[in-house]
């Protein structure tokens, strides 16, 4: 069972998200623009290759950027952390990236592509495409998000606007786009392990979340039965 904190541990971490996990992710914004100048400095070998690397490195400064500026700036939580989890799983699950830093360090077998020679263009290009797509997606759903976006699970005003009209968790689709875009890239066991661990972390800290937020909104629990989870539904129910 998850430990329930104390009201001071519950400050703390409200605390520290403003003030430390933004300085974090406004650090990850810093190290992708040293990306772009280093990009924008060298000799790249094609046009196409600085382009898709240049578009990413965009995409990600800004997601992180807002990210950091939005936690130092966020709306104080109606309800705070109610317990360990809601601490310790967005966590695991905001720094998971970081494992695929040591994938090179896996054995050679679990990083040789299965991917066929045939295929490999399609789908690198495919997964260029989700790659870009999908920060892109995340960076929409946190600028509608605005200050009620946290990285720990509490209550906070519940927003309808922009995608959150037709999913509950487009910033959890944008990077399960991006995941998807990684694997096909790749196409090998290392990724075939690391990125479903990434996924499942992300689906559960979303189930935390919606967990607290119906507990406390009934027009959350509304919202839950007209709107999908991670996608959108294909039809929506008539509840008027």
């Amino acid at each position: 069972m998850s430990k329930t904190l104390s009201r001071e541990a519950a400050l703390a971490a409200v605390y520290a998200e403003r003030y430390l996990l933004s300085l974090v992710y406004l650090g990850y914004a810093g190290y992708e623009f040293h990306k772009l100048w280093l990009i924008w400095l060298g000799v790249p070998s094609s046009a196409g290759a600085a382009a898709v690397g240049t578009a990413s490195h965009v995409i990600a400064l800004m997601l992180n950027f807002f990210v950091g500026a939005l936690l130092l700036l966020g709306r104080r939580a109606t309800v705070p952390p109610q317990q360990s989890k809601d601490i310790f799983i967005p966590l695991a699950t905001s720094f998971f990236n970081l494992t695929y830093n040591a994938a090179p360090w896996l054995p050679s077998p679990m990083l040789k592509s299965f991917c066929s020679p045939a295929w490999q263009t399609p789908l690198t290009a495919t997964g260029l495409f989700l790659g870009l797509a999908g920060p892109a997606v995340a960076t929409w759903a946190v600028l509608y998000l605005g200050r009620s976006f946290g990285v720990f699970v509490v209550v906070r005003k519940v927003i309808l606007d922009g995608p959150y009209q037709w999913v509950r968790h487009p910033i959890y689709l944008g990077y399960i786009c991006m995941l998807a875009g990684l694997v096909l890239v790749n196409f090998s066991a290392a990724y075939f392990i690391l990125v479903p661990i990434h996924i499942g972390l992300l689906l559960y800290r979303a189930h935390l979340e919606e967990v607290r937020l119906s507990e406390h909104s009934v027009e959350y629990q509304k919202y839950m039965k007209r709107t999908g989870f991670i996608f959108p539904k294909l039809r929506r129910p008539d509840l008027d």
